[in-house]
């Protein structure tokens, strides 16, 4: 609104610029020519009053007359500077009322994204409280089971501490591995059970077919490797490794001295000894792999957690393989009988063939031969009767009494003698 006004004032005063100018530089009327008349006396010229007067006349009209042109030319600015005012706000109004409705539109999705994601906030809220309750409850459940574990590692680590309790935890995964395997107590295998004819009891004795058995002895040379890994110099490892290794080597020859390996007794000529630890077995093979020839030169073959797998199984498969051949010399012995019996089956078969070749013979000549003789004589009977003229009993068989439980076709059933003299 300052900057229309500002422009009518501008206006409005080239306007009046404009008249006073036109009014002080009056436009001079071309030269007539005209004849030059006589001379004429020179009126007198103007006071100096009447000259101030009609000045101050002419700049009192020309104010007024200013002031009215401005009025004039403000008034119609003005008039003209509102009405386009009044344009340019109706204008300005409707592209309002459109920015307005696009606003409200947008404002209408922002809205409605806002509100799903409010939703979704709250929703990742809800889910995150959630999942920190149930992390928590992760957590407590996770210290318990590291202090649990810490508990059993403590423990085992006590345990493994005494190489009595080291031989006891041996034992009882070597006894998990033999239940895996299949393998029953006291029909597979007896634990601590003495050597026979001897005072020595190894940890485990297979039982083979044929009163064979296999010895098995536990050993867990933990301490040694424990004290390798706790060294902290080259130095110090060097020396734990070599005692590691000889102690290994006095095992082994522990188990060769006693009265495992006896096959007068019934034994293999192996004896087996289990280490229960695969990083135990995996550091003798890395160290110093000479100690398993050394181990099998003295018929003994170690064997791991792993291993120990393969032994049982060749084990088991080689015991029932056994009692497969054991079987099948059941079978062919049992075929054997069959056969002698088959044999006397045939020979008695043939025998009542033959008897029954003979009675059939024997029928066949009952229902023919001796048939047709008899016919003969009955039609000579019948012969005589018609040349004697006797008439013919229609029914003989009827007059017989009847016995009971007898057929009436039974052979052999006599004729009363009354009938027989009437014939």
């Amino acid at each position: 609104m300052e900057i229309v006004l500002a422009i009518a004032l501008i206006a409005a005063v080239a306007v009046i610029g404009a008249l006073v100018i036109s009014r002080r530089q009056p436009v001079a009327p071309a030269p007539i020519e005209t004849p030059l008349p006589e001379a004429e006396p020179q009126p007198a010229r103007l006071a100096d009053d009447e000259v101030t007067r009609i000045v101050a006349q002419l700049r009192a009209e020309v104010s007024q007359t200013q002031a009215s042109a401005l009025k004039t030319n403000t008034d119609q600015f003005l008039a003209l500077a509102e009405q386009r005012l009044r344009q340019e706000t109706n204008v300005g109004e409707e592209r309002l009322k459109a920015r307005q409705a696009e606003i409200d539109k947008s404002l209408k999705g922002i809205s409605e994204t806002l509100k799903d994601v409010t939703g979704f906030v709250q929703e990742t809220d809800k889910r995150r409280n959630e999942s920190i309750v149930q992390l928590s409850t992760v957590v407590t459940q996770s210290q318990r089971s590291l202090q649990d574990l810490a508990s059993v590692t403590q423990n085992l680590n006590q345990a493994l501490t005494s190489g009595q309790q080291r031989g006891q935890w041996g034992e009882r995964m070597a006894e998990d591995i033999l239940r895996t395997s299949g393998l029953i107590e006291d029909i597979n295998y007896r634990r601590n059970a003495r050597v026979e004819g001897g005072m020595t009891r190894p940890d485990f004795t297979f039982l083979l077919p044929q009163d064979r058995v296999l010895h098995m002895d536990v050993k867990f040379p933990l301490a040694g490797y424990l004290r390798f890994l706790q060294a902290e110099t080259d130095p110090e490892r060097d020396i734990a490794r070599k005692q590691f290794l000889s102690d290994v080597r006095q095992r082994l020859r522990e188990v060769t001295g006693r009265e495992y390996i006896d096959t007068s007794n019934g034994t293999l000529d192996y004896v087996l000894v289990f280490i229960p630890n695969e990083q135990v077995y995996g550091f003798i093979h890395e160290q110093d792999p000479q100690i398993l020839d050394e181990a099998l030169a003295m018929r003994v073959v170690l064997c791991s957690p792993l291993t120990l797998f393969a032994v049982l199984a060749v084990i088991r498969q080689s015991v029932e393989n056994f009692r497969l051949s054991e079987q099948t010399d059941r079978i062919l012995s049992a075929l054997g009988g069959f056969a002698k019996q088959w044999e006397k089956y045939q020979t008695v078969v043939d025998k009542v063939g033959t008897r029954l070749a003979s009675t059939q013979k024997a029928f066949d000549d009952l229902a023919h031969t001796r048939t047709n003789q008899l016919e003969r004589q009955v039609r000579k009977v019948e012969t005589l009767r018609l040349e004697s003229g006797v008439a013919a009993v229609e029914s003989v068989l009827d007059q017989v009494p009847l016995v009971p439980g007898v057929d009436e076709s039974v052979e052999g059933s006599e004729v009363p003698a009354h009938l027989l003299n009437e014939s």
